[in-house]
């Protein structure tokens, strides 16, 4: 406990410094020894208490660098409409939650039309009669798009001039920024507030430590992320760490210190998503082959902002999806560093948020430069593989070249994986398994690649170096996971650099061949914020 000196033992403790460690001793938060239990007997006396952990695996707690807090507590307190195989799921879920609502919002999301059989969705009339006139948003899977009623549209008539607008189905773009916003503002402060704590509790369970919020004056507000910084400031839960989306021309550094965010970038969108056909692609989508997406910023836009935040010494980032999104960040931030100089950019962390769709040598322009690589492993296991979301998208050829995970982490990149949460779950394992799994054999990380970038790398996207490892000096975020079952694996059909002999040290990791392990506690500076009765009944073993 924190402010205390607590022995750890009869564990499997996942550390690079001592791979056979079986105990670890945690002084005022930080992990002051670690070693196996012959080694524990002389930390005994100091100990303020002795943790039994009967065999359960220790391991650095996970990252998750990419989420929307509020959003993703609203899905989990809310409507989910992850399960929807049909417009009349839909219309179902939206008339019992409309009682429920007694005329108050209707908050749902997850639906995903390529998965149905029949993709038809429910024109605004339906969803009207549903809901009996209640104010009703129910984004897309990819938070691009959505569904909403035509109460919500008359809170926000500026919208029927934005572009994306449908008077009868479903809104994106602009018209969708502008609803969403409006949706979020009818959230009041205390269930906002629920929403939050209720996401913090989500994330610590499942062995998360720390999270980066993706803000913006499009997603939740100021006043959101505010909440959401002061609501993680108690200790009780997860590190929270947030990010202004916000164009340093529009007063992004401004807003993001007085905000107390560390980068002015995150979810600062260059395009929007293939699944609403608003990514921006070079050439045009395989089933709409009149359209390409739309591209909100420049290259010279993105240059502008690059060079304002470098200058500021903060780091900047952006959203981009498709080859002519993440083309145009390569762009700008070459432009900048001819300018400021290379070791000026690379020295700031800059960030590049989902970078789907990536060609080489935008991928080897980024890398050069120092930035990191936030990217979801589970799209590729949602949408990815035959028949999938990418290729009704984007036919075979360009399906097979999204998210290029080994190729990134190969040429030396920086890459942290995440969930971008509530898009898909906070869920540390299955991201891992996804990265592992990539329908792209050439792509499929080593499950040690993978944990990495869920662990070290999340602390590295935010510019933080030795934190994310169990070693001697670092802060005790930790995770305990029932995993007796270790091992050692590398991708199928991939080069081995590493020996899976357990006579070279290396530190294994669940089997993640079935079910997710269970978390069985987590720790933030040696604090137990998830799994406390578990973590006292240890110590009276």
């Amino acid at each position: 406990m924190s402010g205390t000196r607590t022995l750890i033992v009869n564990a499997v403790v996942h550390s690079r410094s001592d791979p056979f460690a079986s105990a670890l001793l945690i002084d005022d938060g930080v992990i002051a020894w670690v070693g196996d239990d012959a080694g524990a007997r002389v930390h005994h006396e100091i100990a303020d208490s002795i943790v039994d952990l009967d065999g359960a695996f220790v391991a650095p707690g996970f990252v998750d660098s990419h989420v929307h807090a509020t959003a993703t507590g609203l899905q989990l307190g809310g409507v989910d409409m992850a399960g929807a195989r049909s417009a009349q799921d839909i219309l179902q879920a939206v008339e019992a939650a409309a009682k429920a609502a007694r005329g108050g919002m209707v908050y749902g999301h997850g639906w995903d039309e390529t998965s149905w059989t029949d993709p038809r969705l429910p024109t605004r009339a339906e969803i009207d009669r549903a809901s009996w006139g209640s104010e009703v948003y129910l984004s897309r899977i990819d938070v691009h798009s959505a569904l909403v009623s035509s109460a919500l549209v008359a809170r926000a008539p500026g919208a029927r001039s934005m572009s994306g607008f449908d008077a009868h189905g479903v809104v994106s773009q602009g018209a969708h920024a502008a609803l969403r916003e409006e949706a979020l503002v009818r959230v009041r402060p205390a269930d906002r507030r629920d929403a939050q704590r209720r996401t913090l509790r989500d994330a610590a369970a499942h062995g998360v430590v720390c999270l980066h919020e993706m803000s913006g004056p499009s997603i939740g507000g100021a006043d959101d992320l505010r909440a959401l910084l002061d609501a993680a400031s108690d200790g009780a839960g997860p590190l929270v760490f947030g990010y202004w989306g916000q164009t340093a021309a529009d007063g992004g550094i401004e807003v993001a210190r007085d905000i107390g965010a560390i980068g002015v970038g995150g979810d600062l969108f260059v395009d929007g998503s293939l699944g609403s056909h608003t990514a921006a692609l070079t050439d045009p989508y395989a089933d709409r082959p009149s359209e390409s997406g739309t591209l909100y910023l420049s290259s010279e836009e993105i240059a502008e902002h690059l060079r304002a935040t470098t200058v500021a010494g903060i780091p900047g980032g952006f959203h981009a999806i498709g080859d002519r999104a993440c083309a145009a960040v390569a762009a700008g931030v070459a432009a900048v560093a001819d300018e400021l100089g290379q070791g000026a950019v690379r020295a700031m962390g800059h960030r590049i948020e989902h970078a789907e769709m990536m060609r080489k040598e935008d991928i080897a322009t980024l890398v050069g430069h120092g930035v990191t690589f936030s990217m979801q492993p589970t799209f590729d296991a949602l949408w990815g593989g035959s028949a999938g979301m990418y290729e009704q998208r984007l036919a075979s050829e360009r399906a097979a070249t999204m998210n290029q995970l080994a190729s990134i982490v190969s040429a030396g990149g920086r890459l942290a994986i995440n969930s971008d949460s509530p898009v898909t779950p906070m869920r540390p394992w299955s991201i891992v398994r996804a990265a592992t799994e990539h329908h792209q054999v050439a792509e499929r990380l080593s499950a040690r690649a993978a944990f990495n970038a869920h662990t070290r790398g999340g602390w590295r996207a935010a510019g933080i170096e030795g934190v994310g490892v169990i070693d001697v000096g670092a802060p005790a975020h930790l995770a305990i996971w029932d995993a007796p079952a270790l091992e050692v694996r590398v991708p199928q059909d991939t080069v081995r650099n590493w020996s899976t002999d357990p006579r070279a040290a290396t530190p294994g990791l669940p089997d993640l061949s079935e079910a997710d392990p269970p978390c069985l506690a987590t720790l933030v500076h040696g604090s137990v914020i998830y799994g406390r009765e578990y973590f006292e009944a240890a110590h009276a073993r």
